[in-house]
């Protein structure tokens, strides 16, 4: 992994048109890489270096446009590549064919959906190997429109507005057209840079600002933030306060516990739920859409008369995430429904509905379903938003940090009081109340204030606290694209190299 990083940061340093004897020094060579890509010659990767693959692909273009290769690849020859590519009608041959855009795993009727054992909604996280577009189409819907179990927030009436002043990268396009990255948002101090999603006619429907991108693990960092607003509207005293005054979990190893500990992972509770697990030591059981909180705090096999582990450090647990939620939902209580529509219609602005997800309930007890809802504990930390209101749900963070009202106060209280991970992480080296710190690609001299919101199969959005840039990037799988240069690359140099 150290040899990863070490090639990927000297990178960017070297010319993009290195000294070599196939290119002429004014050619943009991963401009050309991308646009032989488009074509389906195969270049290799789009790294900007002139090799045997790139070399090979150039000639062959060449020669179906009936132009020698004399050695070197002139600036001639790529505007000529560059026309090529953006004419309406492609008239050169290769051979007996014509020269076609390439449309990489592009579904179509011949393309088979691989459909993953024991998952009904998600690619598995852990595949080495790219799925087609068929099967990319087929998860996403899955996931991004599934509706039921969730409480909705309208948008509101007047959502916040972005200034935009979009530059086009030749690096965003390429992944965009062929790597499991759906969506990338770049915000730079008040100004959108970057705003790239999947071709038109990539898969059977198009990709828009009303597509939604459902998370995970960014709920939990959100959640927080929630009970930052909670605070200070009064609801709960402090994040060093016990939890106390539930009764729905009063005889589990959470009761009397600060609030801190259960932010930042450390409540103790590997003894009822693995580490990054969602499931039950001892049973087996999803804490996710099946139950409410009710049913594990009532089973001696999940959570009733459950004590914390001594001395707990950190350790990632997607249940006590849920805990707080519900928490939340309790000390705010019968003010919820007008608490979670002023944060989202009149704090954030979001523009489009945001759901967030719950769990179904045992039964129905009382007249109001809120009441249901939290007396049952069914809240979960995920949510489902669209791309621009994920964007701006991390620019009110950036306000409030930089402005110091409350809520500011509170994150940096939470920075305050991060801890150290003890695991290996190959991203960041500490927590903050469910946001991820101390980027690894800062050295000590260059260190910044990021917020990082990391949510399973490549959602993520970093908030550079200092610089004032957020990265938002919405994908259907992660490890297939480049998710180091979109996350980490831009916020570095402030743009793409």
């Amino acid at each position: 992994m150290r040899n990863f990083f070490f090639t990927v940061i000297l990178l960017p340093f070297l010319s993009v048109n290195p000294l070599h004897a196939g290119v002429a020094k004014d050619v943009d060579v991963k401009r050309v890489q991308t646009s032989l890509t488009k074509l389906c010659l195969n270049p290799g990767p789009i790294d900007g270096l002139w090799g045997r693959k790139t070399e090979k692909a150039a000639k062959q273009f060449l020669k179906s446009q009936n132009k020698t290769f004399s050695g070197t690849f002139t600036k001639d020859h790529e505007n000529t590549l560059w026309g090529v590519l953006n004419s309406r009608e492609i008239q050169a041959s290769f051979g007996t064919g014509s020269v076609t855009l390439c449309k990489v795993n592009q579904p179509s009727k011949t393309q088979k959906i691989h459909f993953f054992e024991n998952t009904c909604c998600e690619i598995p996280d852990n595949i080495k190997w790219q799925p087609n577009d068929a099967t990319l189409e087929y998860y996403y819907k899955k996931t991004a429109n599934t509706r039921h179990q969730m409480f909705k927030i309208n948008g509101s009436k007047s959502p916040r507005q972005f200034t935009k002043k979009v530059e086009k990268h030749p690096f965003i396009e390429h992944e965009m057209a062929t790597k499991t990255i759906l969506s990338y948002l770049y915000y730079d101090d008040g100004m959108i840079v970057y705003d790239a999603l999947p071709p038109s006619d990539r898969f059977g429907f198009k990709f828009d600002n009303a597509s939604y991108f459902p998370s995970h693990s960014m709920g939990k960092s959100i959640t927080s933030y929630l009970v930052g607003h909670a605070i200070c509207q009064g609801y709960i005293s402090s994040v060093d306060e016990p939890i106390h005054d539930w009764p729905l979990i009063q005889n589990t190893l959470y009761y009397g516990q600060p609030l801190i500990r259960l932010l930042n992972m450390q409540a103790g509770d590997t003894n009822v739920i693995n580490e990054f697990s969602g499931n039950f030591i001892k049973t087996g059981r999803n804490i996710h859409g099946n139950a409410p909180l009710l049913v594990a705090a009532n089973n001696p096999m999940e959570l009733k008369n459950t004590t914390p582990k001594a001395n707990a450090k950190y350790a990632y647990s997607n249940l006590t995430s849920d805990i707080i939620f519900n928490y939340l939902m309790h000390r705010v209580g019968n003010d919820f429904d007008k608490f979670i529509h002023d944060f989202y219609q009149n704090k954030v602005g979001i523009e489009h509905p945001v759901y967030l997800w719950m769990n179904p309930l045992v039964r129905r007890t009382n007249a109001s379903k809120l009441k249901d809802l939290t007396d049952q504990g069914a809240g979960q930390y995920g949510i489902s938003a669209t791309r621009y209101d994920f964007l701006r749900i991390a620019v009110a963070i950036l306000e409030d940090w930089q402005k110091g009202t409350c809520e500011g106060k509170y994150l940096r209280d939470l920075y305050k009081k991060r801890v150290r991970k003890n695991s290996n992480d190959r991203y960041t080296k500490t927590y903050s109340g469910q946001f991820h710190t101390d980027v690894n690609f800062f050295k000590n001299k260059n260190s910044r204030s990021i917020f990082a919101m990391i949510g399973y199969n490549g959602q993520k959005i970093m908030i550079d606290l200092e610089k004032s840039r957020i990265t938002v990037v919405g994908a259907v799988k992660s490890r297939h694209f480049d998710d180091w240069r979109f996350s980490h690359e831009v916020l570095i140099y402030g743009r793409l190299r």
